[in-house]
């Protein structure tokens, strides 16, 4: 399987697409592999077709190969952000080291110039250093084409830092439309508002009260769940930070995954740069003593949970995963046991079910577990939100 990806360089055509245009000019993964008469080469995210991910790694038993600059560049995985039902964004992962493994700096520092040199052909215009907004997770070196089709922007973490032993962590170009190049970009965030927040609570006539707009990051095969679900609730806070530069601050392996004690620590440490407040609401290392002894309540974790979503404002769940039962049920083929990481974004106090999503793509979004289930998995639930909330 392989897909050229070069059709998100055109972009005098690539800023008109919709959803449809995509699914016209590159095949579609359905649920059913078997009826489909070509390979897939992409699959959306969300159900809303708001963001289209290609991926190397699409299936676990089989590759599929993503080129870019006439095949002449490996891309690990290209995200597709539609705006009002057109393309306005793309971010395309040359390297990211969760997928690709290590690499030697001279093969990065090879890559890092083919693709500078590429891109001065397509943008027809010079570089740019970019400055880089004041919070940034990681250090970051970026360039800057802006031409009147588009801009550019090529990343990666600085990973020649005089007197510290790094390696390099990622490699990416953020592509977007001339009117769309927002906070992703490079530019200095606002952060959200408390009003804006407050209007993304949604009430359904059932008696569900859930968080709306939480972006959907998939994961992939790699154990990311806490790095995926951190850079989702950073980036509906418009914190520039994602799952590889996440994975690097909270020490996430790629096969086993995040320590959740040490995810705890490093995000506490972060939060300061942000402008927000991160806090354990129910902690690990005291909410289990001697077994399963407790140290929260049932009504004392609903409390949580009913006031951080009345403040528009979700939570980082980490639990048991697949001990009891949830709708819809855990997917086949995928982690069905084990530590993991969610986000509460709601509750229906009518059914007595907590309202969460999963960083696995489409059909994840919105999810259920009854109530007292949800509060006995619970391993440990966190807020990240802005100062004063």
């Amino acid at each position: 399987m392989s897909a050229d990806l070069d059709a998100l360089l055109n972009f005098n055509a690539l800023w008109l697409w919709t959803p449809a245009e995509l699914e016209k000019t590159y095949v579609l993964k359905t649920n059913d592999q078997g009826d489909q008469p070509k390979p897939p080469q992409f699959e959306w995210m969300s159900a809303g077709k708001d963001r289209a991910r290609f991926s190397r790694h699409m299936f676990s038993n089989v590759e599929t190969k993503l080129t870019m600059f006439g095949g002449s560049i490996n891309v690990e995985e290209a995200i597709l952000e539609f705006v009002n039902g057109k393309a306005a964004r793309a971010t395309i992962s040359f390297y990211n080291r969760g997928d690709s493994g290590d690499i030697t700096t001279t093969e990065f520092d090879r890559i890092f110039k083919l693709i500078g040199q590429n891109l001065g052909q397509v943008m027809k215009v010079s570089p740019k250093r970019q400055i880089l907004s004041s919070n940034a997770a990681l250090p970051v070196t970026g360039w800057n084409w802006t031409s009147p089709g588009g801009i550019a922007l090529l990343e990666y973490n600085e990973y020649n830092t005089p007197g510290k032993v790094t390696k390099p962590e990622f490699l990416r170009l953020k592509l977007a439309a001339p009117n769309q190049a927002d906070w992703s970009m490079g530019k200095m965030a606002t952060g959200v508002q408390r009003m804006e927040l407050l209007q993304r609570i949604k009430k359904t006539p059932e008696g569900d009260v859930y968080i709306s707009g939480v972006p959907m990051v998939d994961q992939g095969q790699k154990g990311y769940c806490v790095a995926a679900s951190c850079q989702r609730l950073f980036e509906y806070m418009r914190i520039p930070c994602d799952q590889h530069e996440m994975a690097k601050l909270v020490s996430v392996d790629a096969g086993s995954g995040a320590d959740i004690t040490t995810m705890q620590k490093s995000l506490a440490k972060i939060d300061g740069a942000f402008n927000v407040t991160f806090k354990p609401l129910i902690n690990p290392e005291l909410y289990y003593t001697n077994g399963r002894k407790r140290r929260v309540s049932e009504k004392a974790f609903l409390s949580i949970v009913k006031e951080y979503t009345d403040k528009g404002v979700p939570l980082l769940w980490g639990l048991f995963l697949g001990q009891k039962p949830e709708e819809p049920p855990l997917p086949a083929g995928g982690q069905i046991s084990g530590g993991h990481m969610r986000m509460i974004i709601g509750y229906n106090l009518a059914k007595n079910q907590i309202l969460f999503t999963d960083s696995w793509g489409a059909g994840h979004e919105l999810k259920r577990m009854a109530m007292l289930d949800a509060y006995d998995v619970t391993l440990g639930l966190y807020s990240m939100a802005p100062r004063g909330f």
